[in-house]
């Protein structure tokens, strides 16, 4: 793990030591979710944070001195600034500053937006509270599934990685997209692309044990079957023979 990736855990949980309505997600989540499960065959390098505020919608001074409390305990080292307003479809930016040399050496993105459910997580010593398993998979799921995918080739990875080491059940996945009432596409850009695809894949760097974009691809084109046709039959994801069984769980 690089050394800015290791200050941006200890940063999560400085702001999770507070109590904070801050409920993390995204890449450094799912790194926490692969470690804990054992699965260190491949590791994607994330250089900025991804949270929800879970709470009564804050002024951006109220987010930026939320955070900058989260701070005190590095000793006026690092400061919050406001980088982006938010709005009711874009999240919070917030920059994360080196108060010596006054560059910024964290981005945050903040969604004002509750979760479907968190847990707490451990790195070393720190405690941070983040989004279940199943909210990262279906938000990726669905971006994978729109017409701009080509910008979120990191989620193959993430995917790829994740349900080979979680159990993944569409009904718990379908769940969490009609709750958080996210869109989800036909996939037709993943299914009838496939060079464009391989173009933004390849182009992908800071990936240890990157796979070939041929085995991700036929894995990625099997695992999303049931959500590319709406299909919401119980089955679970059987990563080892790359397929759907069917189970016996009550819709």
């Amino acid at each position: 793990m690089i050394e800015h990736e290791q200050l941006m855990y200890k940063v999560l949980g400085k702001i999770s030591e507070t109590n904070a309505p801050i409920i993390f997600k995204g890449a450094l989540i799912a790194k926490l979710i692969l470690a804990e499960n054992g699965f260190s065959k491949l590791d994607r390098i994330t250089r900025d944070i991804d949270a929800n505020w879970v709470d009564t919608p804050p002024s951006m001074c109220v987010l930026v001195e939320t955070v900058n409390q989260s701070l005190e305990t590095f000793k006026g080292a690092l400061r919050a600034e406001a980088m982006r307003v938010y709005t009711e479809k874009k999240s919070a930016g917030i920059s994360i500053i080196d108060t010596v040399t006054g560059d910024r050496i964290i981005s945050m993105d903040i969604t004002i937006k509750p979760v479907t459910g968190s847990r707490v997580y451990h790195y070393g010593e720190a405690s941070i509270r983040g989004v279940l398993v199943n909210e990262i998979l279906a938000d990726k799921i669905t971006a994978l599934s729109g017409i701009k995918m080509f910008r979120r080739s990191k989620d193959l990875i993430d995917v790829y990685a994740l349900t080979q080491c979680v159990k993944v059940l569409t009904t718990e996945i379908f769940e969490v997209i009609n709750s958080k009432q996210l869109e989800l596409g036909d996939f037709s850009e993943l299914l009838t692309r496939r060079d464009d695809v391989e173009h933004a894949y390849k182009k992908l760097q800071g990936i240890k044990g990157k796979p070939s974009f041929d085995n991700i691809y036929l894995y990625m084109t099997k695992f999303v079957l049931p959500f590319a046709q709406k299909d919401k039959t119980p089955k679970i994801w059987n990563d080892e023979k790359q397929a759907w069984d069917n189970t016996s769980l009550p819709l």
